[in-house]
């Protein structure tokens, strides 16, 4: 929670007073375009209620002031004069029209379930749905049989009998308040964030026990950018975080352990290679896996390989060929990719921080990588651990 004693502003000004480009908000929150690495997907969530932001893509995170003040290259104490001003609330100006806005309506989050609620609700609720034909040839092309895919309980997110699947969960017994995804309506009764724009493949999440604390869900169709989003429900009423739990797989007593991004990737390159594999949901999304590792540590782990996407390793000269492009204006095609060079260093700082868990813990760690050229640098080819095992595989 940001000390905010002795202001008569929040960060909702100071967004605003910046111009960030909103694509999502509610009570709580927003999501805006992140200013310091020039994401155009809303990456940067904005907690109204702590003010405090933080950019899923650079990490870069902070207060209010900070916010501002690392923008315009100011201190904090700068930073609050020059709002104060801007905003017409101090005494350098008078003339300033201020806009009172509305308050919304207050939505109070429930406290995460025990593990153990959690994974029997999840539990239960598998049991009561199904996989389609359709996302079961998408596993299998993937490199799945049809008995880990069984293993592994996948499903299709439901696009109706909702509310009446959460009626059958309460009705065995199940606890839902508490269990990310699970939310009170506008009419007080209890249902899930299951909705047409978030159908597709439910990709539990396991911890290091087995049980499943969370869910990614493979969309159908690209959200904004994103092929994988979160179960959750932390924008409604009674709703709570997905809290990005990490997955596991594989033997817990293995003394060598790989690291990658997301957990159907981690799994469908463990049953590949038969190696215990670590899964982030994103590769700046390190803040849970500390715990994991120093649990591993205490059992066989001694060395850690790092198995993110070759993106780390991308090209980064200008080919004319960029989603970006439309945007730049640095030409001709000759320079160097300001969209990929930044990309590629957004991974390494994530490599980096990653190495830095590992040191602190006294575990070694090296890189995997593959489909290289000559110069070290990715050919473009097989961006996934999953996909270059899958590759193996079919030219054994």
């Amino acid at each position: 929670m940001y000390d905010m004693s002795g202001f008569n502003y929040d960060i909702t000004d100071v967004v605003h007073l910046l111009q960030l480009r909103v694509r999502h908000k509610n009570s709580s929150s927003m999501d805006v375009n992140c200013p310091f690495c020039g994401e155009t997907k809303g990456k940067m969530n904005v907690n109204l209620q702590k003010n405090v932001f933080r950019c899923n893509r650079c990490d870069a995170s902070g207060g209010m002031l900070e916010l501002y003040g690392r923008l315009h290259g100011v201190s904090s104490a700068e930073a609050n004069r020059q709002i104060r001003e801007a905003l017409g609330k101090g005494e350098y100006r008078a003339d300033y029209q201020v806009v009172h806005k509305e308050e919304p309506e207050e939505i109070f989050n429930a406290e995460l379930a025990d593990a153990d609620v959690i994974d029997r609700t999840y539990q239960e609720m598998l049991s009561l749905l199904t996989l389609n034909d359709k996302h079961q040839e998408d596993l299998k092309k993937r490199g799945l049989t049809e008995e880990q895919i069984k293993i592994q309980r996948y499903r299709s997110v439901p696009l109706f009998g909702i509310k009446n699947m959460v009626q059958k969960l309460l009705e065995s017994g199940q606890t839902v308040k508490g269990v990310p995804g699970f939310y009170e309506d506008q009419d007080g009764k209890w249902t899930i964030n299951f909705t047409s724009k978030n159908s597709g493949i439910l990709i539990p999440i396991r911890s290091m026990e087995g049980k499943i604390q969370g869910f990614q869900i493979r969309l159908d169709q690209v959200m904004e950018g994103r092929k994988y989003i979160w179960l959750s429900s932390v924008k409604f009423q009674n709703g709570v975080s997905s809290g990005s739990p990490v997955h596991v797989i594989g033997n817990l007593d293995a003394e060598q352990i790989y690291l990658t991004e997301g957990a159907l990737k981690g799994t469908i390159a463990h049953y590949l290679s038969e190696d215990t594999f670590i899964c982030v949901a994103g590769v700046n999304q390190y803040r849970n896996l500390k715990p994991v590792l120093e649990m591993l540590k205490s059992r066989k782990l001694q060395h850690l390989y790092e198995a993110y996407d070759m993106d780390k390793k991308m090209k980064v000269y200008c080919d004319g060929d960029s989603e970006k492009c439309k945007a730049c204006q640095r030409k001709p095609a000759t320079f160097y990719c300001p969209h990929k060079m930044q990309k590629r260093q957004i991974l390494q700082n994530a490599c980096r921080k990653v190495y830095e868990i590992c040191s602190g813990l006294s575990i070694s760690m090296s890189r995997m990588v593959w489909d290289m050229d000559s110069y070290g640098e990715w050919n473009g080819q097989i961006k996934g651990i999953d996909d270059y095992y899958y590759v193996l595989k079919k030219t054994e």
